[in-house]
């Protein structure tokens, strides 16, 4: 009896100390709406007075996807997936560049950036850059982060267009925008499945010393 006793208790210990590791894991999501202000060029993913929406997620420990960085400014994630809704579809934008600015950025103040360009390699074709400034969406150094999303609407914003001839760009402005950021916990279905044969050991003790 007493050997079972101490099975399961130390299931039960190893089951706590994954949850909590577990609940420890988060990612920030992201989702932003908003309408095209005047003067945006028309391409399949703009147009002005057409309303579009972004979705995404990045760990709120994002260090496996910092590519690049500047201490006291910013930091870049690459690769970033964003769902995208415009004119009655969604698509995806794959491999999207996203940064993260301070408060006192020379490039902007706080908030994030979005770049995207139509092909792989930016060079041909159509490239996107949304801008959102706002409160900083971080703490930490930037060269290690920890992202806390958090909602507002944009005070420093536009989208800057790239079109496929020459190096002109089309820039102008949103005619509303929000973006809403929250964290996520995602705890792993392993850490879930100790937690509940302890607590099932648990109840088995009981029971056996009743």
């Amino acid at each position: 009896m007493k050997r079972l006793a101490t099975y399961l208790l130390a299931m039960l210990f190893i089951a706590a100390g994954a949850s909590a590791r577990a609940a420890a894991d988060s990612t920030a999501n992201y989702s932003i709406t908003g309408t095209y202000g005047a003067g945006t060029l028309s391409t399949a993913l703009s147009e002005t007075g057409d309303s579009f929406t972004m979705n995404f997620s990045v760990p709120t420990n994002p260090g496996a996807l910092v590519v690049d960085s500047m201490i006291g400014d910013d930091f870049y994630l690459y690769p970033v997936n964003i769902s995208y809704g415009f004119g009655g579809s969604t698509t995806t934008l794959v491999g999207a560049l996203l940064a993260f600015y301070s408060t006192t950025s020379g490039s902007q103040p706080g908030g994030l950036f979005i770049d995207y360009c139509v092909s792989p390699t930016c060079l041909g074709d159509l490239e996107y850059q949304w801008t959102f400034g706002g409160p900083q969406q971080y703490t930490g150094s930037e060269d290690n982060p920890t992202i806390v999303p958090t909602s507002f609407v944009p005070t420093y914003q536009g989208v800057a267009i790239y079109p496929t001839a020459g190096d002109d760009v089309y820039t102008s402005s949103f005619s509303s925008i929000a973006v809403n950021g929250k964290p996520v916990n995602t705890p792993e279905p392993s850490s879930l499945l100790l937690l509940g044969a302890g607590l099932a050991g648990i109840a088995l003790l009981t029971k056996l010393r009743g």
